[in-house]
């Protein structure tokens, strides 16, 4: 399971913008019965919450797997050491470890490791929070968050994603497929275009890569096999997206943005081809896209637009209801269990949801 941090694309050609995540934990950091945020009633009920405060914005869920839930932030609030990587119980909703790690600009989980790419966002090459220039990518204990392998990439390591088993990175120029054991480079692949958004494809067989040229006047969605990285497929359109992909049997779906109507337009695109397919919209300009537990959510990072459930086939609305109030990063699945990110305020809470019978039919 992999998430990418979110990049702001946009700004892609100066920079690649660091997301920075959130929030630190103290004694309110506590399982707590809650409703569900206003308006949305149709969409999903809530079985557990664990609070983080006020003390840092823009949560993000970066990975989930059997035990645990893992999220990037700012957590320096109280007496704890400042972290910005935890790990959270599942069973119990608590934190059960924390630790400090280098900038990141992506994280992955597979194969029961965790990875931690560095970048170099904002011009912070070479300073404390990039060591090696932002090119480290590296291997974390997923129990213990300690680190047991540091990799140094030919250029500032944006994004990173396992693909049935191989696992690759993005530089702001090309495509490593990398040994877990020991960083040797055993494949790379050079892109005409800036990654902002990696994926492994429903079955892994294929490799996702999202971008644009020109400062954003072109999208481009590439599709590459996940093992030697020959290219299979490319397509290019008008407007721009920084993801993230949510990716479903057969193809994926892109949220593709337009700076003329500052609307977001969901779109479909079917095998290697990467064939038009369904198209769903218009959303507010932040809208991102999820999949899973067969269903296919559409939430406004911005807070303000409204948040859709609908069929990840072809895009058909099931349920709409208000805000839920969220950064990037929100949702993400594991075992039939759905958790979301809330931001209330300056405040926000990690959810464990229950769709409803609306969303999941």
């Amino acid at each position: 399971m992999q998430r990418a941090t979110r990049l702001l694309y946009s700004l892609a050609v100066l920079a690649l913008v660091l997301v920075t995540v959130f929030t630190p934990f103290g004694p309110d950091s506590q399982v707590s019965a809650v409703s569900v945020p206003h308006g949305t009633k149709a969409l999903f009920s809530v079985v557990k919450k664990l609070s983080f405060g006020d003390c840092g914005p823009d949560p993000s869920i970066d990975a989930v797997d059997k035990s645990s839930i893992f999220l990037t932030g700012t957590f320096s609030c109280g007496k704890a050491t400042p972290a910005d990587l935890i790990r959270v119980d599942r069973e119990n909703f608590r934190v059960v470890a924390r630790v400090w790690l280098p900038t990141v600009t992506s994280v992955a989980y597979g194969d029961g490791l965790l990875w931690w790419a560095t970048g170099a966002p904002l011009g912070n090459a070479g300073t404390t929070l990039t060591p090696g220039g932002g090119r480290l990518l590296l291997r974390v204990n997923p129990a213990s968050l300690k680190v047991t392998g540091r990799f140094k990439l030919p250029g500032p390591t944006e994004l990173v994603t396992i693909a049935h088993g191989n696992l690759w990175v993005a530089t702001r120029t090309s495509l490593y497929r990398l040994n877990p054991a020991n960083g040797a480079i055993m494949a790379t692949v050079h892109l005409a275009f800036f990654p902002a958004a990696l994926a492994a494809s429903h079955d892994g067989s294929w490799l996702y890569v999202l971008g644009g040229t020109n400062a954003g006047s072109h999208l481009v969605v590439t599709v590459f096999s996940s093992v030697s990285g020959r290219l299979l497929g490319t397509r290019k359109s008008p407007n721009f997206s920084s993801g993230p992909f949510a990716v479903v049997r057969g193809g994926v779906w892109v949220p593709v943005q337009s700076t003329a109507t500052q609307s977001t337009t969901m779109r479909l695109f079917k095998g290697r081809a990467l064939t038009p397919s369904s198209s769903l919209g218009r959303f507010t300009f932040d809208t991102n896209a999820y999949v899973g537990g067969g269903i296919f959510w559409l939430i406004d990072a911005g807070g303000v637009g409204p948040t859709e459930c609908a069929s990840p086939v072809d895009g058909v609305v099931r349920a709409r209801g208000g805000p839920v109030g969220v950064e990037y990063g929100a949702m993400d699945f594991v075992d039939g269990s759905t958790y979301l990110l809330r931001t209330a305020g300056l405040n926000q809470s990690l959810l464990q949801i229950v769709p409803s019978a609306r969303c999941s039919r």
